[in-house]
This record gives C-alpha cells, structure tokens and sequence, in this order.
C-alpha cells in the first residue's frame, strides 16, 4: 500500500496497519506485492507499535534483544536491521563489541551489556539454527566463521575476511575457505 522512511503500510482484511520493518525488507518489497510477515506488537505507555520480520528467526532474534535491559524496540530492530540473526548469534559468542558497536545506536556499554545477559542464552546450535539449509547441504561459511571466531578474530574481522570467498574458488571445502580467509587475515 504505502512505504515510510522504515515503515510499510500493511493491508489486512481491508485495514490498512503501520509496521516498522527491517531496512532489507524495506528495500526489497514491492508495493502492492503479496507479503507475508512475521509480526511483534509492543506496547508502551504511549502506544502501541506493530514490528515486521521476513523469518520467524529475525523476529526470535528481536525478542532476545528485547529481553536486555536498556535495549528497547527501536535499537532491537536496527540491529536485525543490520545484521542476520546468526551473526548477531556469532558476535555475541564472540564477545565482539566492536561489530555490535558498528550498529546505529549501540554503544559500547549497550554492547557490553548485551553481551553479558545474552551469552549463556545463545549457544552454537542457535547460530546453525538460525540458517537453515536443505538436508545435506554443509554451511562452510558458517563453519568458517565459528572456526575464525575461535582463533581468536573479531566477529567483523572473521566476516570481512570471509565475505566474497565462493566455495568453488576456495577448492571446494572447508579449508580451502579457510585457507582463503587466513590469507586475506594475513594482508591485513
């Protein structure tokens, strides 16, 4: 129906309803296209606010957030705004305040703080989870990343050095990737 700044007007049932969306969202919808959204509604003292997901996952991932204390809806949705759930998953793991910093409206004890209440919530399996792919099918940049992010490089590190990497140039498995990685790492 309609698009804000970062906003979608949503019609359902014949009413047309304001949803804050995710920038990617924003940016790949077709107005008058069907679409299907996973929604959260908040509600504060003054108003209620409808939140839209494309995946059941950014909309987990945006409740999480919603859990630490300081961190309300706006500063949630920008970071599933800017990051996928399994890297935000993997910068906490991580410990990585810098990438969370990089986020508009974090700051470094936001990031500290989320850090320290979200870390024993998260585990490796929500990482995985979070990217679901077809039976059989291995994540090598997945794995990749959990594999840089325990020899010790940041999160944004790990996934700079492993963004433009195809699996086809790397040899086709997961040490070719790394192999790859480790190289860019090492000009840096």
């Amino acid at each position: 129906m309609d698009r804000g700044k970062d906003t979608l007007v949503v019609e359902t049932g014949g009413v047309g309803y304001e949803v804050l969306v995710t920038q990617e969202l924003l940016q790949t919808y077709a107005l008058k296209e069907k679409i299907h959204l996973y929604t959260r509604l908040v509600v504060r003292e003054d108003g209620f606010t409808l939140f839209g997901f494309r995946t059941r996952e950014e909309r987990a991932c945006f409740d999480l957030l919603q859990s630490v204390r300081g961190v309300g809806s706006k500063v949630a949705l920008a970071i599933v705004s800017a990051m996928k759930p399994e890297e935000f998953y993997a910068a906490v793991i991580a410990s990585d305040e810098r990438g969370l910093t990089q986020v508009q409206g974090v700051g470094k004890k936001t990031a500290a703080r989320i850090i320290l209440e979200l870390r024993d919530k998260i585990g490796l399996k929500d990482v995985r989870a979070a990217d679901r792919k077809p039976p059989g099918h291995r994540d090598f940049q997945g794995e990749a990343l959990e594999a840089l992010l325990a020899l010790g490089y940041t999160w944004q590190e790990a996934r700079d050095a492993l963004a433009n990497i195809s699996l086809e140039d790397a040899g086709g498995d997961l040490e070719g990737v790394l192999r790859e990685a480790l190289k860019k790492l090492a000009r840096l």
